[in-house]
């Protein structure tokens, strides 16, 4: 009997754990590495034991998360579930106005736009859910279809009006995923409008991580480990360098490797790889993928000061200040004493997170405070800070074209060197893992 194939795949966040579960399920042998000490990537929560529940912000997933509910029902993870509220509150010309997805009530009554911009917001929603099976959010094969070079703020202004896009589409978007919408494929934001309907939003309690290392089972895991370097030998062999915790360097061969890391460390891995290799194609479209940097800071504040449990979101034109304040109700714990608090994030505006990562907490915390009552004017000034979060390299960018590339190299990929990660589709837990699918599935069908 034929020994089973081993596989190496670099990346332990959710496309690259998809990617294992997927080879390990067909019987390959996997080895996956991580330079974190644990798994989740960029969807693993942060874990603070004054807190309960002692998770930080969660990575929220919809009901239209079809493979991640999937993951969901295997694992007997529905427990774990946490409903959150569907609705934002938008505030602009001063006001502070509710907005729940699933009421039409609440759209029909809400005052920032005028009833003629409300009623073409919904017919041009409705029809493209009508079209939802063939706007999958997820599969830019799907998307591909509509990303004819026109982005999201042209193509609202457009199709709906330009308050339409303003007071509902941007808040929509750019307070969930910090990009701007003349910078982003309309493809996305028609994909969203045609699947959110209906959906509900939920985060689990002990973070996106439980996902991924429930899928990771089975695979040996080299978690505090860099891969710095993929080669080719002549028999097609594929030899990882890696650095160890310890700051030892060692090398190993596998029958095939999957690639699932941000696009940035995935085109440096590549670029030294022959043409029948990959793709060159591939290593441009990863080394041209743009990433949107987030910082979030938190803080504590008294139950009553703010809206509990609530996005609070920027409406109308211009820069945002501050892109959004989000509340979560949290115990806190201070030996026997139990206080109830809201842990409360503030996401800052472009500019700001640029001049503000890499610097001193306190200043990062001092500049939050200062900033904070540009969207919310009754924000605590005494919020106990608690919790800073900043990513270089946050979001990928889905400019206008990118889906129709994605979905030509994903569909073009062959082993032994095979690629995923959210840059192949966008940056959400269900897409990462549809890329670790698809890219499993490159290499399986070559067997």
């Amino acid at each position: 009997m034929p020994k089973p194939k081993r596989v190496a795949v670099v990346g332990g966040g959710m496309s690259g754990t998809a990617a294992a579960r997927e080879l390990i399920l067909a019987g390959r042998e996997v080895t996956l590495f991580d330079a974190a000490d644990a798994l989740g990537g960029r969807a693993r929560s942060w874990h603070r034991p004054e807190i309960s529940p002692d998770t930080g912000i969660n990575l929220w997933f919809l009901t239209m998360y079809k493979t991640l509910f999937e993951r969901i029902r295997e694992y007997k993870l529905q427990d774990d579930m946490v409903e959150m509220k569907n609705s934002m509150i938008i505030v602009a010309n001063g006001k502070q106005v509710p907005l729940a997805s699933d009421s039409m009530r609440s759209l029909l009554s809400y005052p920032h736009t005028k009833l003629g911009d409300r009623l073409r917001f919904l017919s041009t929603s409705t029809k493209l859910t009508t079209k939802r099976k063939k706007l999958d959010l997820f599969e830019p094969e799907h998307l591909a279809r509509f990303d004819d070079g026109t982005n999201a703020a042209d193509w609202a202004s457009r199709a709906m009006s330009p308050d339409a896009f303003q007071y509902l589409i941007r808040p929509l978007i750019e307070s969930f995923w910090l990009w701007r919408c003349d910078e982003i494929s309309q493809a996305h934001v028609m994909g969203m409008l045609a699947n959110v309907v209906g959906s509900k939003f939920y985060v689990f309690g002990r973070g996106m991580e439980t996902v991924a290392e429930r899928m990771a089972q089975g695979a040996t895991l080299r978690l505090g480990t860099s891969v710095t370097e993929v080669a080719v030998r002549d028999g097609g062999e594929v030899v990882l360098t890696f650095s160890e915790a310890d700051g030892s360097s060692s090398s190993e061969a596998f029958d095939e490797v999957v690639i699932a890391t941000t696009a940035p460390i995935a085109a440096k891995l590549a670029a030294p790889l022959p043409s029948d290799v990959v793709d060159p194609e591939m290593v441009r479209f990863a080394d041209s993928q743009r990433y949107e940097p987030a910082l979030s800071v938190s803080f504590l504040i008294d139950r009553g000061l703010m809206p509990s449990n609530e996005h609070i979101v920027p409406g109308g034109p211009g820069t945002r200040i501050v892109r959004s304040i989000i509340t979560v109700p949290k115990t806190h714990i201070d030996g026997d004493q139990r206080r109830e608090k809201e842990l409360t994030f503030v996401y800052m505006g472009r500019r700001a997170t640029k001049e503000l990562l890499g610097a001193p907490e306190e200043q990062q915390y001092e500049r939050a405070l200062e900033l904070a009552p540009e969207l919310w004017p009754d924000f605590p000034q005494d919020a106990e800070p608690f919790h800073i979060v900043e990513r270089r390299v946050g979001l990928p960018w889905p400019e206008p074209g990118r889906y129709v590339k994605a979905a030509a190299l994903a569909r073009n990929q062959h082993g032994p060197v095979v690629f995923a990660g959210d840059f192949l589709a966008n940056p959400t837990a269900e897409g990462s893992m549809r890329t670790g699918i698809r890219a499993a599935n490159s290499l399986l069908a070559k067997a």
